[in-house]
Protein backbone atom coordinates (compact mmCIF):
# COMPACT_ATOMS: atom_id res chain seq x y z
CA UNK A 1 0.00 0.00 0.00
CA UNK A 2 2.88 2.30 -0.07
CA UNK A 3 2.26 3.52 -3.33
CA UNK A 4 -1.05 4.87 -1.79
CA UNK A 5 0.40 6.63 0.87
CA UNK A 6 2.92 8.26 -1.41
CA UNK A 7 -0.36 8.94 -3.74
CA UNK A 8 -2.19 10.53 -0.85
CA UNK A 9 0.37 12.96 0.01
CA UNK A 10 0.57 13.93 -3.74
CA UNK A 11 -2.83 14.94 -4.12
CA UNK A 12 -3.10 16.38 -0.96
CA UNK A 13 -0.27 18.85 -1.72
CA UNK A 14 -1.70 19.81 -5.31
CA UNK A 15 -5.16 20.74 -3.37
CA UNK A 16 -3.75 22.91 -0.93
CA UNK A 17 -2.06 24.64 -3.98
CA UNK A 18 -4.77 25.22 -5.87
CA UNK A 19 -7.06 25.75 -2.77
CA UNK A 20 -9.94 23.18 -2.98
CA UNK A 21 -10.86 21.91 0.83
CA UNK A 22 -12.21 18.31 -0.23
CA UNK A 23 -13.45 16.50 -3.34
CA UNK A 24 -16.10 14.45 -4.01
CA UNK A 25 -14.75 11.02 -5.47
CA UNK A 26 -17.79 9.62 -7.71
CA UNK A 27 -15.64 8.07 -10.45
CA UNK A 28 -14.18 4.58 -10.33
CA UNK A 29 -10.77 4.97 -12.24
CA UNK A 30 -10.29 8.18 -9.72
CA UNK A 31 -11.51 5.93 -6.85
CA UNK A 32 -8.83 2.88 -7.92
CA UNK A 33 -5.94 5.42 -8.25
CA UNK A 34 -6.34 6.56 -4.48
CA UNK A 35 -7.31 3.11 -2.96
CA UNK A 36 -5.92 0.56 -4.90
CA UNK A 37 -9.68 -1.05 -5.06
CA UNK A 38 -12.26 -1.07 -7.88
CA UNK A 39 -15.56 -1.25 -7.61
CA UNK A 40 -18.70 0.93 -9.15
CA UNK A 41 -20.98 3.69 -6.66
CA UNK A 42 -18.61 3.51 -4.40
CA UNK A 43 -18.33 7.62 -2.93
CA UNK A 44 -15.31 9.05 -1.08
CA UNK A 45 -14.75 12.29 0.56
CA UNK A 46 -11.17 12.94 0.40
CA UNK A 47 -9.94 16.18 2.63
CA UNK A 48 -6.84 17.93 1.97
CA UNK A 49 -5.82 17.82 5.55
CA UNK A 50 -7.22 14.83 6.86
CA UNK A 51 -7.77 10.90 6.19
CA UNK A 52 -10.43 10.06 3.26
CA UNK A 53 -14.19 9.16 4.22
CA UNK A 54 -15.38 6.03 1.96
CA UNK A 55 -19.47 4.86 1.73
CA UNK A 56 -20.44 2.08 -0.02
CA UNK A 57 -23.22 -0.61 -0.09
CA UNK A 58 -23.35 -2.18 3.34
CA UNK A 59 -22.37 -5.71 2.28
CA UNK A 60 -19.06 -4.39 0.92
CA UNK A 61 -17.73 -2.88 3.93
CA UNK A 62 -15.79 -5.13 4.99
CA UNK A 63 -14.53 -6.38 1.22
CA UNK A 64 -13.41 -2.58 1.42
CA UNK A 65 -11.79 -2.24 4.58
CA UNK A 66 -9.72 -5.38 3.57
CA UNK A 67 -8.59 -3.47 0.14
CA UNK A 68 -8.01 -0.01 0.92
CA UNK A 69 -5.58 1.85 3.55
CA UNK A 70 -8.89 4.13 4.53
CA UNK A 71 -10.28 3.65 7.93
CA UNK A 72 -13.20 5.68 7.92
CA UNK A 73 -15.68 3.08 5.80
CA UNK A 74 -19.56 3.66 6.26
CA UNK A 75 -21.88 1.65 5.02
CA UNK A 76 -25.89 2.01 3.79
CA UNK A 77 -28.87 -0.31 3.16
CA UNK A 78 -31.05 2.20 1.77
CA UNK A 79 -30.81 5.59 -0.08
CA UNK A 80 -31.86 7.55 3.46
CA UNK A 81 -28.75 6.07 5.14
CA UNK A 82 -26.94 6.51 1.97
CA UNK A 83 -27.57 10.70 1.98
CA UNK A 84 -27.46 10.65 5.90
CA UNK A 85 -24.02 9.10 5.66
CA UNK A 86 -22.86 11.91 2.98
CA UNK A 87 -24.12 14.47 4.57
CA UNK A 88 -23.01 13.93 8.27
CA UNK A 89 -19.62 13.58 6.64
CA UNK A 90 -19.60 16.69 4.79
CA UNK A 91 -20.81 18.79 8.41
CA UNK A 92 -18.12 16.67 10.24
CA UNK A 93 -15.60 18.08 7.42
CA UNK A 94 -17.28 21.54 7.81
CA UNK A 95 -17.64 21.62 3.86
CA UNK A 96 -20.87 23.56 3.56
CA UNK A 97 -19.26 26.76 2.03
CA UNK A 98 -15.99 25.19 1.20
CA UNK A 99 -14.31 24.46 -2.17
CA UNK A 100 -15.44 20.82 -3.25
CA UNK A 101 -13.63 18.89 -6.31
CA UNK A 102 -16.38 16.98 -8.08
CA UNK A 103 -15.28 14.09 -10.83
CA UNK A 104 -17.51 16.04 -13.36
CA UNK A 105 -15.38 14.28 -16.18
CA UNK A 106 -17.02 10.78 -15.34
CA UNK A 107 -19.96 11.14 -13.09
CA UNK A 108 -23.23 11.19 -14.58
CA UNK A 109 -25.09 14.67 -15.57
CA UNK A 110 -27.77 13.77 -13.10
CA UNK A 111 -25.41 13.12 -9.94
CA UNK A 112 -23.32 16.26 -10.76
CA UNK A 113 -26.42 18.46 -11.28
CA UNK A 114 -28.16 16.78 -7.84
CA UNK A 115 -25.13 17.86 -6.28
CA UNK A 116 -25.38 21.66 -7.03
CA UNK A 117 -29.07 21.77 -6.04
CA UNK A 118 -28.34 20.17 -2.78
CA UNK A 119 -25.04 22.37 -1.72
CA UNK A 120 -25.78 25.62 -3.41
CA UNK A 121 -23.19 27.49 -1.32
CA UNK A 122 -20.57 25.22 -2.03
CA UNK A 123 -17.63 26.10 -4.60
CA UNK A 124 -17.90 23.28 -6.98
CA UNK A 125 -14.37 22.73 -9.15
CA UNK A 126 -13.54 19.99 -11.60
CA UNK A 127 -12.11 16.42 -9.99
CA UNK A 128 -8.95 16.01 -12.87
CA UNK A 129 -7.65 19.64 -12.53
CA UNK A 130 -6.48 17.66 -9.82
CA UNK A 131 -6.13 14.28 -9.89
CA UNK A 132 -5.08 14.08 -13.64
CA UNK A 133 -2.17 15.92 -13.24
CA UNK A 134 -0.61 13.23 -11.26
CA UNK A 135 -2.70 10.75 -13.82
CA UNK A 136 -0.74 11.87 -16.57
CA UNK A 137 2.51 10.29 -15.60
CA UNK A 138 2.25 6.39 -14.91
CA UNK A 139 4.59 4.24 -12.81
CA UNK A 140 6.33 1.01 -14.71
CA UNK A 141 3.78 -0.81 -13.14
CA UNK A 142 1.05 1.04 -15.15
CA UNK A 143 3.03 0.83 -18.24
CA UNK A 144 3.63 -2.59 -17.98
CA UNK A 145 -0.70 -2.81 -17.12
CA UNK A 146 -0.75 -0.70 -20.78
CA UNK A 147 1.13 -2.94 -22.80
CA UNK A 148 -0.71 -6.02 -21.61
CA UNK A 149 -4.53 -4.05 -22.70
CA UNK A 150 -2.49 -3.30 -26.32
CA UNK A 151 -1.53 -6.30 -26.63
CA UNK A 152 -5.19 -7.86 -26.64
CA UNK A 153 -5.93 -4.34 -29.03
CA UNK A 154 -4.00 -6.22 -31.82
CA UNK A 155 -5.68 -9.53 -31.58
CA UNK A 156 -8.89 -7.93 -31.50
CA UNK A 157 -7.86 -5.92 -34.68
CA UNK A 158 -6.54 -8.99 -35.91
CA UNK A 159 -9.67 -10.99 -35.51
CA UNK A 160 -11.52 -7.75 -37.19
CA UNK A 161 -9.06 -8.06 -40.04
CA UNK A 162 -9.85 -11.79 -40.70
CA UNK A 163 -14.01 -10.71 -40.55
CA UNK A 164 -13.70 -8.15 -43.27
CA UNK A 165 -15.21 -9.95 -46.22
CA UNK A 166 -17.74 -9.04 -48.55
CA UNK A 167 -21.50 -9.78 -47.28
CA UNK A 168 -20.40 -9.52 -44.00
CA UNK A 169 -22.16 -6.92 -41.87
CA UNK A 170 -19.99 -4.36 -39.45
CA UNK A 171 -21.35 -6.25 -36.29
CA UNK A 172 -20.43 -9.71 -37.82
CA UNK A 173 -16.88 -7.75 -37.33
CA UNK A 174 -17.37 -6.04 -34.34
CA UNK A 175 -18.48 -9.31 -32.65
CA UNK A 176 -15.20 -11.26 -33.53
CA UNK A 177 -13.13 -8.65 -32.69
CA UNK A 178 -14.36 -7.84 -29.08
CA UNK A 179 -15.00 -11.61 -28.48
CA UNK A 180 -10.78 -11.74 -29.48
CA UNK A 181 -10.49 -9.37 -26.91
CA UNK A 182 -12.05 -10.85 -24.14
CA UNK A 183 -9.83 -14.37 -24.79
CA UNK A 184 -6.67 -11.54 -24.75
CA UNK A 185 -8.55 -10.84 -21.07
CA UNK A 186 -9.60 -7.13 -21.85
CA UNK A 187 -12.56 -7.14 -19.16
CA UNK A 188 -14.73 -4.45 -20.66
CA UNK A 189 -14.68 -2.02 -23.42
CA UNK A 190 -13.82 1.81 -22.61
CA UNK A 191 -15.58 3.30 -25.08
CA UNK A 192 -17.69 1.89 -27.51
CA UNK A 193 -16.37 0.08 -30.96
CA UNK A 194 -16.19 1.51 -34.53
CA UNK A 195 -16.59 0.06 -37.42
CA UNK A 196 -17.50 2.42 -39.60
CA UNK A 197 -17.62 1.26 -43.72
CA UNK A 198 -18.09 2.71 -47.13
CA UNK A 199 -19.66 6.33 -46.78
CA UNK A 200 -20.14 5.09 -42.89
CA UNK A 201 -15.87 5.56 -43.16
CA UNK A 202 -16.61 9.36 -43.30
CA UNK A 203 -17.89 9.69 -39.70
CA UNK A 204 -16.34 11.84 -36.73
CA UNK A 205 -16.85 9.29 -34.49
CA UNK A 206 -18.77 6.01 -34.87
CA UNK A 207 -20.27 3.04 -33.52
CA UNK A 208 -21.89 -0.65 -35.51
CA UNK A 209 -24.50 -0.65 -37.70
CA UNK A 210 -25.92 -3.98 -39.44
CA UNK A 211 -24.40 -2.42 -43.07
CA UNK A 212 -23.74 -4.85 -45.22
CA UNK A 213 -20.41 -4.30 -46.83
CA UNK A 214 -19.07 -4.67 -50.10
CA UNK A 215 -15.75 -5.26 -51.39
CA UNK A 216 -13.48 -2.60 -51.91
CA UNK A 217 -15.46 -0.21 -49.18
CA UNK A 218 -12.89 0.71 -46.53
CA UNK A 219 -13.08 0.15 -43.52
CA UNK A 220 -12.21 2.24 -40.06
CA UNK A 221 -11.97 -0.28 -37.13
CA UNK A 222 -11.99 1.36 -33.65
CA UNK A 223 -10.98 -0.85 -30.31
CA UNK A 224 -11.19 0.66 -26.58
CA UNK A 225 -10.42 -2.67 -24.65
CA UNK A 226 -9.48 -2.19 -20.78
CA UNK A 227 -7.39 -4.91 -19.24
CA UNK A 228 -6.06 -5.07 -15.47
CA UNK A 229 -8.02 -2.00 -15.63
CA UNK A 230 -6.04 0.03 -17.82
CA UNK A 231 -7.45 0.71 -21.36
CA UNK A 232 -5.82 1.39 -25.16
CA UNK A 233 -7.12 3.05 -28.04
CA UNK A 234 -6.18 1.53 -31.28
CA UNK A 235 -7.61 2.64 -34.66
CA UNK A 236 -7.05 0.94 -38.17
CA UNK A 237 -8.30 1.47 -41.50
CA UNK A 238 -8.74 -1.72 -43.52
CA UNK A 239 -10.11 -2.92 -47.53
CA UNK A 240 -12.94 -4.73 -47.19
CA UNK A 241 -12.07 -8.00 -49.44
CA UNK A 242 -13.99 -10.11 -51.85
CA UNK A 243 -13.70 -13.33 -49.04
CA UNK A 244 -11.38 -14.39 -46.23
CA UNK A 245 -8.32 -14.46 -46.98
CA UNK A 246 -8.91 -12.85 -50.83
CA UNK A 247 -8.38 -10.11 -52.96
CA UNK A 248 -10.36 -7.13 -53.18
CA UNK A 249 -12.34 -7.53 -56.11
CA UNK A 250 -11.78 -4.03 -57.60
CA UNK A 251 -8.85 -1.80 -57.38
CA UNK A 252 -8.09 0.19 -54.93
CA UNK A 253 -8.74 4.37 -55.86
CA UNK A 254 -5.39 6.10 -56.55
CA UNK A 255 -7.11 8.58 -54.49
CA UNK A 256 -7.87 6.39 -51.68
CA UNK A 257 -4.36 5.69 -51.77
CA UNK A 258 -2.98 9.03 -51.38
CA UNK A 259 -5.45 9.46 -48.72
CA UNK A 260 -4.24 6.80 -46.66
CA UNK A 261 -0.35 7.42 -47.35
CA UNK A 262 -0.58 11.18 -46.31
CA UNK A 263 -2.19 10.20 -42.78
CA UNK A 264 0.46 7.69 -42.05
CA UNK A 265 3.11 9.74 -43.51
CA UNK A 266 1.81 12.76 -41.03
CA UNK A 267 1.40 10.00 -38.27
CA UNK A 268 4.99 7.95 -38.44
CA UNK A 269 6.19 11.72 -38.81
CA UNK A 270 5.25 12.51 -35.05
CA UNK A 271 6.01 9.02 -33.54
CA UNK A 272 9.50 9.46 -34.84
CA UNK A 273 9.90 13.13 -33.88
CA UNK A 274 8.11 13.40 -30.67
CA UNK A 275 9.99 13.79 -27.39
CA UNK A 276 9.91 15.02 -23.48
CA UNK A 277 9.77 18.81 -23.85
CA UNK A 278 6.71 19.33 -27.16
CA UNK A 279 3.79 20.81 -25.80
CA UNK A 280 0.65 18.77 -26.97
CA UNK A 281 -0.66 21.13 -29.22
CA UNK A 282 3.10 20.62 -31.20
CA UNK A 283 1.62 17.00 -32.10
CA UNK A 284 -1.70 18.31 -33.81
CA UNK A 285 0.96 21.13 -35.57
CA UNK A 286 2.57 18.55 -36.91
CA UNK A 287 -0.33 15.98 -38.30
CA UNK A 288 -1.84 19.08 -39.50
CA UNK A 289 0.77 21.01 -41.29
CA UNK A 290 2.30 17.45 -42.66
CA UNK A 291 -1.72 16.39 -44.07
CA UNK A 292 -1.74 20.35 -45.54
CA UNK A 293 1.00 19.95 -47.79
CA UNK A 294 -0.50 17.45 -49.53
CA UNK A 295 -4.19 17.89 -51.89
CA UNK A 296 -5.96 16.94 -48.76
CA UNK A 297 -5.48 19.80 -46.37
CA UNK A 298 -8.97 21.10 -46.39
CA UNK A 299 -9.91 18.21 -44.69
CA UNK A 300 -8.00 18.27 -41.43
CA UNK A 301 -9.93 18.17 -38.24
CA UNK A 302 -7.23 19.48 -35.91
CA UNK A 303 -7.29 16.71 -32.33
CA UNK A 304 -4.61 13.94 -33.19
CA UNK A 305 -3.93 13.36 -29.57
CA UNK A 306 -5.16 12.55 -25.64
CA UNK A 307 -4.18 10.83 -22.72
CA UNK A 308 -5.18 6.94 -22.54
CA UNK A 309 -4.55 5.33 -19.14
CA UNK A 310 -7.14 4.32 -16.53
CA UNK A 311 -9.60 5.96 -19.12
CA UNK A 312 -9.38 5.55 -23.25
CA UNK A 313 -9.85 8.94 -23.15
CA UNK A 314 -8.30 10.97 -20.14
CA UNK A 315 -5.95 14.16 -19.39
CA UNK A 316 -4.17 16.11 -21.85
CA UNK A 317 -7.88 16.30 -24.00
CA UNK A 318 -7.21 19.26 -25.94
CA UNK A 319 -9.95 18.87 -27.79
CA UNK A 320 -12.23 19.07 -25.14
CA UNK A 321 -10.16 21.41 -23.30
CA UNK A 322 -7.97 23.49 -25.69
CA UNK A 323 -5.90 24.87 -22.69
CA UNK A 324 -4.17 21.38 -22.59
CA UNK A 325 -2.77 22.01 -25.57
CA UNK A 326 0.09 24.27 -23.28
CA UNK A 327 0.67 21.19 -21.49
CA UNK A 328 4.20 20.19 -21.60
CA UNK A 329 5.00 16.05 -22.62
CA UNK A 330 6.83 14.15 -20.02
CA UNK A 331 8.58 10.91 -19.74
CA UNK A 332 5.88 8.44 -18.24
CA UNK A 333 3.06 10.11 -20.04
CA UNK A 334 0.92 7.98 -22.29
CA UNK A 335 -1.12 9.50 -25.13
CA UNK A 336 -2.74 8.77 -28.37
CA UNK A 337 -1.54 9.68 -31.85
CA UNK A 338 -3.47 10.17 -34.62
CA UNK A 339 -7.66 10.12 -33.88
CA UNK A 340 -8.62 11.83 -35.41
CA UNK A 341 -10.36 11.39 -39.37
CA UNK A 342 -9.41 12.34 -42.23
CA UNK A 343 -13.04 12.50 -44.34
CA UNK A 344 -13.10 13.07 -48.28
CA UNK A 345 -16.09 12.84 -49.52
CA UNK A 346 -16.55 11.02 -52.87
CA UNK A 347 -13.06 9.04 -51.26
CA UNK A 348 -13.48 7.76 -47.97
CA UNK A 349 -12.35 8.33 -44.63
CA UNK A 350 -9.08 6.85 -43.02
CA UNK A 351 -7.64 6.50 -39.55
CA UNK A 352 -4.48 5.69 -37.91
CA UNK A 353 -4.22 5.31 -34.22
CA UNK A 354 -1.88 4.29 -31.57
CA UNK A 355 -0.92 4.77 -28.05
CA UNK A 356 2.80 6.06 -27.19
CA UNK A 357 4.58 6.04 -24.16
CA UNK A 358 7.01 8.95 -24.04
CA UNK A 359 10.44 7.87 -22.93
CA UNK A 360 13.45 10.08 -21.91
CA UNK A 361 14.66 10.27 -25.46
CA UNK A 362 11.46 10.10 -27.67
CA UNK A 363 8.08 7.38 -27.56
CA UNK A 364 8.03 3.50 -27.29
CA UNK A 365 4.63 2.75 -29.74
CA UNK A 366 2.68 0.00 -27.35
CA UNK A 367 0.09 -0.32 -29.97
CA UNK A 368 1.93 -2.05 -33.28
CA UNK A 369 0.26 -4.38 -35.44
CA UNK A 370 1.70 -3.12 -38.55
CA UNK A 371 1.41 -6.49 -40.43
CA UNK A 372 -2.34 -6.74 -40.08
CA UNK A 373 -3.77 -7.75 -43.08
CA UNK A 374 -5.76 -5.79 -45.31
CA UNK A 375 -3.92 -2.43 -44.35
CA UNK A 376 -3.12 0.10 -46.95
Amino acid sequence: MAIYGKRKKQIQEVMREKGVDAMLIAGAENYYYITGDYRRQARMLFYKDADPTIIVFQPEVEQVRASTWVNDIRGWSNVNELMQNFFNAMREGDLRKATVGFDTHTAPGFEVFRFRKLNPEINMVENDEIMSELRMVKSADEIARMKKTAQAAELGMMAAADALVAGATENDVAREAEYALRKAGSERLGFLTFVNSGERSLGLHGFVSQRVMKAGDPVIVDLHPVADLYACDMARTFVCTEAAGGMVAKPVSTAFVKLADAYDEAQQGVINAVKPGWKVKEVTQFMAESIKKTEFAKYVVPGYIHGVGLETEEYPHPSHYPQHGEIVLKAGMTVSIGHAVLAAPGIGGYRREDVVHITNNGCEVLTRGDALPGIL
